[in-house]
């Protein structure tokens, strides 16, 4: 018998022929992971998965299974198997990518494993194993020094079958096997408190910085505690600022539990469903009692209570027996939604993010591997979530691209999501405010169930949007019309809450010298650098590249800077000065980068320790705050009129999202839109909040111009250090790929320069292949990268393929 094995660090397309010693041909299956050998390898040992097994026939034996990994418990089930490999073939990845993909990386790790000797027991009779030479030695060798791991153990006893000994003796109690992890992030983190002696008059020291005014506030009203950066929406800059005055001390503190994202706030229970709600629910109970495969879009307005529906449906699946897995876009900037799905199901939940440490991870795959936790949610490689007899999948906010993987394998999470439903004889339930055109087209057309939830809960009615067109509009500083300043101090009149979005960080957009015209741009990108206030520095947002900003021109010298656009730095000192009582609240990746700063930020404006929450696209996800009455966006039109199909879908589902923000409540909201731009007839569908007829009008002009959903593109990039190579890869690639497109099926679009046309000192170029009623293969699409590279061999050329991709640029 043979065992069929896709390997780690082997990227080829086909899997290997090993043989397999006598010991392992009765345990070993499908889905289990191996350590194995290869002839013509150098390593002395790879890791790998069996795909099937076959009896002995055609082809090369090309190495040999040398023992079977985590006790003979396969790590991918039958369906995850099904799974990646329709992945590899959907979106042209290699089998082991995908394979990997689905595993978390504690998993893929079998060097640190420890073995110890168990405490003395006693055992039954069918729990002995027969003493063979291997095992006296394993436990001889355990007896002498007590703790080996199993790397030590293979140097000295070799390495076939050693992990499949140590199952039988972890099973007959006599050895312990754990994973000893190497925490990749510190024990402890940076912690600031109130310094023990302060200089006379510090309020003088502060009195020209707001930001440090109230952190030094902060710290004052609890001087025995200690405060993380973010705490309070206070920067680590800023508590460092105060260190430097003398009026804070740093220390170290120990690091908080990673696994939980807190965000705690008193729940409401479910007495009743709205007539819409208890329809979708109705609906949905029945299918899952069907027992069939079906997929559904829930599509509701911000506010009409989807995460209702989506609990009282995960109980009825519970009852049944079965498991559930929820994916929201990003589980870090959703602590609300966590929260309220922790509330109603406890110890069967199990959350998952990236924040979590190895070991975090670990647990946490095996509590789902082992039924300890029946309900899988996070992020979008939750998807592949080691659960079984899954009976709903459900995707929240399934518009939302996040969703798309930006690294090969390329998937889309809701469309795997679909998927795995499908394989697992599951309902898939797909829910947005605004759906994506792909899944509204689908629902249509009667491919998916359109469930529709067209009114607000609670007696709460949608909020008015208004227009403020800015070029002739009055100004109380350079970002923020009299308008909206109008009604910021009429909500703080009233005690009420509001909630800024501007969806660029930074203090400005980029900066201009008036003398000579030049504009930083980041060295290794061909973009402009950021301003930002808080550290003075220039930041590109593609690469991370940082520049000492010195006030001056680089290229002339001079002082006559214009700072172009306005960041969220910037909003925040003009809203400092206009409202100068007023504790802002700052919500960017700059300001929540530091563990659970998001949570805190939210735990603040919840209290009503702050009144006013300023941020990027992170404020209009999952915000639930009933005393939100005001919405403002400070730059409505930013980004519509990118070079990119897509740009008025994205434009239109990030402002229906953020003004559903408010108004959540009896109290009714308003929603003030900032632009540049108000004969774009976008913005008169937003006001009207009418998803159909955007949705009809943007659909004939990507019908007319053949763009998706009635066609499908596949990007293809090369890049390289050097221009000439990448647009001679773009140019071999085409000629590679012209004769496997038939005219009447599909064209292809450039080579062209992409949009950002250098990043991370790579260039750029890009090809389109637009397809209509026929599938490229895998295989075919792979061999023209292949070709291509072959051809340029040596020229440091990189090819990657994006299938449905989500952005152009």
């Amino acid at each position: 018998m043979r065992a069929i094995v896709y390997v780690e660090r082997i990227y080829r397309d086909e899997p290997f022929r090993l043989s397999m010693p006598e010991g392992l041909k009765t345990t070993i299956q499908p889905g289990c992971q191996v350590l194995l050998n290869l002839a013509r390898h150098k390593a002395s040992a790879y890791t790998g998965y069996v795909w099937s097994l076959e009896e002995a026939g055609d082809g090369d034996i090309e190495g040999d299974v040398l023992d079977l990994l985590n006790g003979g418990v396969p790590v991918l089930t039958p369906v995850m198997l099904k799974l990646a490999m329709w992945i590899s073939d959907y979106y042209a990845a290699l089998s082991i990518e995908c394979l990997t993909t689905a595993l978390p990386a504690p998993l893929r790790s079998t060097v640190d494993d420890v073995v110890e000797l168990a405490g003395f027991q006693l055992e039954s009779p069918e729990l002995r194993v027969k003493s063979t030479g291997l095992r006296r030695s394993i436990l001889k060798a355990l007896s002498a020094e007590k703790r080996l791991t199993v790397r030590q153990l293979r140097k000295r006893l070799g390495r076939k079958e050693l992990y499949s000994v140590l199952a039988e003796l972890e099973r007959a109690g006599l050895v312990t096997i754990r994973k000893s992890f190497v925490e990749t992030k510190p024990a402890t983190v940076t912690a600031w408190r109130l310094a023990a002696a302060l200089p006379d008059e510090p309020e003088k020291l502060i009195a020209r910085s707001p930001r440090k005014r109230e952190a030094f506030e902060l710290l004052a009203s609890r001087p025995e505690r200690l405060f993380r950066a973010g705490e309070g929406g206070i920067s680590r800059m800023v508590f460092s600022g105060l260190v430097t005055l003398g009026l804070a001390e740093k220390t170290e503190t120990a690091a908080p539990s990673r696994e939980s994202l807190r965000f705690d706030e008193p729940q409401k229970e479910i007495y009743s469903l709205s007539p819409h709600q208890q329809q979708a629910l109705d609906v949905l109970t029945e299918a899952l009692y069907e027992q069939q495969f079906r997929t559904f879009l829930l599509h509701g307005v911000t506010g009409s209570g989807k995460t209702l529906v989506y609990i009282e449906l995960l109980r009825r699946v519970l009852a049944e027996g079965k498991t559930a897995i929820v994916l929201v876009p990003e589980i870090s900037l959703t602590p609300q939604t966590a929260a309220r799905f922790r509330h109603y199901f406890g110890d069967d939940i199990q959350i998952m993010h990236s924040a979590m440490s190895d070991r975090e991870k670990y647990d946490a795959w095996q509590r789902l591997r082992q039924g300890k936790a029946r309900i899988a949610l996070g992020a979008r490689s939750t998807i592949f979530a080691p659960l079984e007899n899954v009976g709903a999948i459900i995707v929240d906010e399934e518009h939302d691209a996040a969703y798309k993987q930006d690294r090969t394998p390329r998937y889309h999470a809701r469309d795997t999501a679909v998927m795995r439903a499908m394989f697992e004889n599951a309902l898939c339930v797909l829910g947005s405010a605004t759906p994506s055109f792909e899944s509204y087209r689908n629902a249509l057309e009667g491919k998916y169930t359109l469930l529709e939830l067209p009114e607000r809960i609670d007696n709460a009615r949608m909020p008015s949007i208004r227009l403020v067109w800015m070029p002739g509009s009055q100004r109380v500083t350079p970002s923020i019309s009299g308008a909206l300043y109008d009604a910021i101090r009429e909500r703080l009149k009233r005690d009420e809450q509001v909630i800024l979005l501007q969806n660029r960080r930074g203090f400005a957009g980029s900066l201009l010298c008036l003398d000579c015209g030049h504009t930083p741009q980041c060295r290794h990108c061909n973009i402009p650098l950021v301003y930002h206030t808080s550290d003075r520095s220039l930041r590109c947002h593609y690469c991370g590249h940082i520049e000492t900003f010195r006030q001056t021109c680089p290229a002339c010298k001079s002082e006559n800077l214009f700072y172009k656009s306005s960041g969220t730095e910037r909003i925040e000192e003009e809203l400092g000065e206009l409202f100068p009582e007023e504790k802002i609240l700052r919500m960017d990746i700059d300001t929540t980068s530091t563990k659970d700063a998001h949570a805190s930020m939210l735990t603040a404006f919840r209290e009503k320790r702050a009144r006013i929450l300023l941020g990027t696209q992170m404020v209009a996800k999952g915000l639930d705050f009933p005393e939100v009455t005001l919405v403002g966006v400070l730059m409505a039109d930013i980004g519509l009129n990118l070079p990119d199909f897509r740009a008025a879908e994205r434009i239109y589902s990030l402002l229906m999202q953020v003004a559903g923000r408010a108004g959540r409540s009896s109290m009714p909201g308003e929603v003030l839109l900032q632009l540049y731009n108000r004969d774009n007839e976008l913005f008169q569908h937003v006001i009207r909040a009418d998803y159909r007829h955007f949705f009809e009008a943007e659909m004939a002009t990507r019908r007319e111009l053949a763009y998706p959903p009635f066609t499908r593109l596949i990007k293809f990039e090369c890049s390289s250090p050097s221009e000439a190579v990448a647009e001679k890869g773009a140019l071999a690639l085409r000629e590679h790929l012209q004769p496997q497109v038939p005219e009447e099926f599909g064209f292809i679009l450039g080579p062209a320069p992409a949009g950002i046309n250098r990043i991370k000192g790579r260039y750029r170029y890009q090809l389109i292949l637009k397809l209509s009623g026929i599938k490229l293969s895998s295989t075919l699409l792979r061999q023209v990268q292949y070709d291509t590279l072959g051809a340029l061999r040596g020229e440091n050329l990189v090819i990657t393929v994006d299938v449905d991709p989500q952005h152009l640029l």
